[in-house]
């Protein structure tokens, strides 16, 4: 197996595995199990800036068309992880 073959099934295999990490075994995390599982993030630092993480809020339609909007928001573990892993958080600007 040449060096080439090798390295696109290595790729290949570390996206897959990427991809079933983030989707269905993915960990939500409240901030505040944010902060415990990934001490950088404190409580103030997610106030702040915590629009720079992935995160998502659940929205329910109601029958009569309003929109309710869960409090806080759920952030990926996985996902956050591989974003700390490849160093794409180490310094993330503000518009």
């Amino acid at each position: 197996m040449d060096r080439m073959l090798r390295a696109e099934i290595v790729a290949t295999v570390r996206q897959t595995v990427a991809e079933v990490m983030e989707g269905a075994d993915e960990v939500w995390l409240s901030p505040e199990d944010v902060c415990k599982q990934f001490s950088m993030f404190t409580p103030e630092w997610l106030r702040r800036h915590g629009e720079l993480l992935p995160r998502e809020k659940v929205r329910i339609v109601l029958e009569d068309g309003t929109v309710k909007e869960s409090r806080s928001w759920a952030y990926p573990k996985h996902k956050i992880n591989r974003l700390i892993r490849e160093g794409r958080l180490r310094e993330i600007r503000t518009q």
